[in-house]
C-alpha cells in the first residue's frame, strides 16, 4: 500500500531569501505536494507531474485554496492570552495596569492548563505551526503549555518568564525557583524533536544581575538552548535600563556583559537601536524579532526595517500577544507592508511571504525542518480558503499575475479564510 498523500491547490512559498534573489517566490497555480507516511514533504511540483509520480497515492483535493508554508511566531506571551485590548498608556504603564495581574491568574493550574490548550489552538488555527514564546512565570503553567504542544503537533521554543524584581511578589520567583523550574522544562524538551527551551530574562530591569548572569552560564553550557528577551521596544523603558545599568555602553551591552548576545538570540522590537548595537547584533549572529501591530498599540515607533536588513541581522516577525491584537500571523505581514510604507519601503509579496516562513525558519535554525516545501522538510503547511467570500474571490479574479494574488491575500485574508492546518501532514484544524 502507498503512504504518500498528495495535497493538490495552489502552492505558494520562498526557494530562499528575496532580499537578495530576485527569483526567491515560487508560485504554482495547479500544483500539488507529497507528504510520505513520516510527514515528510516527498516532493512538490506541477499536479500532472506528481500525479504520474505517485499514481497510487491518497488524495487531497483542496481545489482553489492556496497552501502555504506552515507561519512562523518569533515573540507571543502565553500568560498574556486574556490581556489583548487592555487599556493602559505605553509600555511600562500597560505593564503594571494590565498584564502583571492578567499573568498572576496563572498560578492557578486549572486555569493556565486550561488556557495552554486554548493558546495553542488560536495559533494553529490562524496557520502558525512554529512559535517562540514567553511562558509564565510558573512551572505548573509552562508544562501545561508544552503538554499541550506535543499534543497537538505545535512546533514549540518557550521558556519560562524570569523576574526576580521590580514587579508584583506573586511574580518574582527565588533564584532556586528560576533554576530549578528550567532544568525542570528543559528536560520535558528531551528527546522531542518539536519542542525546545527559550531561556527568556524579561528585561534587565526584572532581573538583579545574579539572575542575569546565571542566564549566561545556561546559554553557555546548553547549546541547543535559545535566548529571548526584549531590547529598545520604548523610549521609557531604553531611559530606565539605563538608569538601572549606567555603566553599560547602552541596552544590548547590558546583555552582552551576561553572555546573553549570540547566535541563538532573538530580541524582540529593537525599534531604536543605535547602529552600535545593530552591528554587534549583526557581529554576534542574533536576530530580532519585529511585532508591528504591538508596536502601534504602544505607540513605541516604527520598526526600521532595512537597518536591519542592511547589516544581515535575520529578522523574524511577531504577534506580540498581548500588546498585539491579532493571534494572526499574516495579519501582521500586512501590517509590516504599512509600517515600512511609512518609512519609504515598499516590500512586495515575496518578502513579506519570506518574513512570516522561510525567514522567521532560518532565524530560528530550524530551516532545515521548515519554512518552505523542499523536499524532506515537515510538512507543515495550511489551506487558505480564497472561494467562500464572494468579494475576495473577485478582487483576485482582477488580478493580472500570480504574484498580486499573493500580495492581496497578504492584505486581504485571514484567520477566516485558514481551512485547515497540517503539521507533519496531519491535519490539526479544520473549520
Amino acid at each position: 500500500m502507498n503512504a504518500t498523500t498528495l495535497h493538490t491547490g495552489t502552492l505558494a512559498h520562498l526557494r530562499g531569501d528575496p532580499f537578495a534573489q530576485p527569483d526567491a517566490l515560487e508560485i504554482i497555480p495547479d500544483g500539488a505536494l507529497a507528504v510520505d507516511a513520516q510527514g515528510h514533504i516527498a516532493a512538490y511540483g506541477p499536479r500532472p507531474e506528481l500525479l504520474a509520480r505517485f499514481p497510487e497515492a491518497r488524495r487531497i483535493d483542496h481545489g482553489p485554496d492556496w497552501l502555504i508554508p506552515g507561519l512562523v511566531d518569533g515573540h507571543i506571551h502565553f500568560p498574556q492570552f486574556y490581556a489583548t485590548a487592555a487599556p493602559g498608556g505605553q509600555l511600562l504603564d500597560w505593564l503594571e495596569r494590565s498584564v502583571f495581574p492578567a499573568e498572576a491568574a496563572f498560578q492557578d493550574v486549572d486555569f493556565a492548563t486550561a488556557t495552554a490548550g486554548r493558546f495553542v489552538a488560536k495559533l494553529l488555527a490562524a496557520g502558525t505551526t512554529t512559535a517562540l514564546v514567553f511562558g509564565s512565570q510558573y512551572y505548573p503553567a509552562n508544562a501545561a503549555l508544552f503538554a499541550a504542544a506535543k499534543r497537538s503537533g505545535l512546533r514549540l521554543i518557550a521558556g519560562m518568564t524570569l523576574m526576580d524584581r521590580n514587579g508584583p511578589p506573586v511574580l518574582l520567583q527565588t533564584l532556586d525557583q528560576a533554576v530549578d523550574g528550567m532544568a525542570k522544562l528543559m528536560a520535558l524538551c528531551e528527546g522531542e524533536p518539536r519542542l525546545h527551551y527559550a531561556i527568556t530574562p524579561r528585561w534587565p530591569m526584572a532581573c538583579t544581575e545574579t539572575l542575569l548572569g546565571i542566564c549566561g552560564e545556561l546559554l553557555r553550557d546548553q547549546p541547543t538552548a535559545y535566548l529571548q528577551a526584549h531590547i529598545n521596544e520604548n523610549h521609557g523603558e531604553i531611559a530606565a535600563v539605563a538608569s538601572g545599568f549606567p555603566d553599560s555602553r547602552d541596552y544590548l551591552d547590558v546583555y552582552d556583559r551576561y553572555g546573553l548576545v549570540g547566535p541563538r538570540t532573538v530580541l524582540a522590537h529593537s525599534l531604536h537601536s543605535s547602529a552600535r548595537e545593530l552591528d554587534r547584533m549583526a557581529g554576534a549572529g542574533c536576530a530580532v524579532c519585529h511585532c508591528p501591530t504591538s508596536n502601534l498599540y504602544l505607540g513605541s515607533g516604527l520598526f526600521p526595517l532595512l537597518r536591519h536588513v542592511e547589516r544581515g541581522i535575520p529578522v523574524i516577525m511577531g504577534t506580540d500577544i498581548g500588546a498585539g491584537t491579532e493571534f494572526s500571523l499574516w495579519r501582521e505581514l500586512a501590517e509590516t507592508y504599512k509600517v515600512q510604507q511609512l518609512q519609504g519601503l515598499g516590500l512586495d509579496a515575496a518578502r513579506l511571504l519570506y518574513l512570516g516562513t522561510l525567514g522567521g525558519a532560518k532565524a530560528l535554525w530550524l530551516d532545515h525542518a521548515t519554512g518552505n516545501f523542499a523536499p524532506g522538510k515537515d510538512a507543515d503547511f495550511f489551506a487558505l480558503a480564497v472561494g467562500d467570500d464572494a468579494y475576495l474571490a473577485a478582487r483576485l479574479a482582477r488580478c493580472d499575475s500570480w504574484e498580486q494574488r499573493l500580495f492581496c491575500l497578504l492584505h486581504l485574508a485571514g484567520p477566516a479564510q485558514v481551512r485547515a492546518t497540517y503539521v507533519q501532514g496531519r491535519i490539526v484544524t479544520v473549520f
